[in-house]
C-alpha cells in the first residue's frame, strides 16, 4: 500500500466513523422523541448501544490500517532523537 493510499483509506475510514456516530445520534433522538416520557432511559439505551460497537469498530479499524502503512524513507533513515 503506498503512502498516498495509506491517508486516503485513513481520511475515509476517519469520515465513515464521524458520520456513523453523528447517524446513530439522529435515530436515538428520533425514537426517544417517540417515548417522551422516558427521553432520557430511550435515548441512552440507544445511543450508547449503537457508540460503543462503533469505537470498537473504530479503534480495532484503525490499528489494522496503521499495521499495513508502508514505511516511509525518511522514516527509515531518522535517528531516534527528540528535540525540546
Amino acid at each position: 500500500m503506498s503512502e498516498n493510499r495509506f491517508h486516503f483509506l485513513n481520511n475515509l475510514f476517519t469520515i465513515l466513523m464521524n458520520f456513523l456516530v453523528v447517524a446513530w445520534l439522529f435515530i436515538a433522538m428520533y425514537r426517544a422523541s417517540l417515548y417522551p416520557d422516558d427521553f432520557n432511559v430511550t435515548f441512552f439505551e440507544t445511543f450508547f448501544s449503537l457508540l460503543i460497537p462503533t469505537l470498537l469498530l473504530g479503534f480495532f479499524g484503525k490499528r489494522y490500517l496503521h499495521r499495513r502503512r508502508p514505511l516511509s524513507v525518511s522514516a527509515q533513515d531518522a535517528p531516534l532523537t527528540y528535540e525540546l
